[in-house]
């Protein structure tokens, strides 16, 4: 990690389209950045990214658990209708066995 000392209104420059500002810095050590990058070049706190793929991990443990009921159910209806099927089946084997 690259670690540098800046004062209020200076800049660091990353590539040739990004400059990070100091804006301000309060009297608790609070900082203060300006970043001007190009629209494509996504810019998030690290805490917030973090809640975010959080959330995406929870999103999808939860569309995997839907997955697995859906999946569930149309075994059980599938069963259901063999069942149904082959007792249907059973009855008219009967019937046209009998005189």
């Amino acid at each position: 990690m690259l670690t540098l000392t800046r004062e209020p209104g200076e800049k660091i420059v990353i590539g040739d389209d990004i400059v990070i500002t100091v804006v301000s810095v309060s009297e608790n050590g609070r900082v203060r950045l300006g970043i001007e990058a190009p629209r494509q070049i996504r810019i998030d706190r690290a805490e917030v990214l973090e809640r975010i793929r959080n959330e995406n991990i929870e999103a999808g443990a939860s569309r995997s658990d839907r997955v697995g009921w859906a999946v569930y159910a149309a075994r059980q209806a599938n069963k259901r209708a063999a069942e149904t099927q082959s007792r249907s089946e059973r009855e008219d084997a009967l019937a046209t066995s009998r005189p």
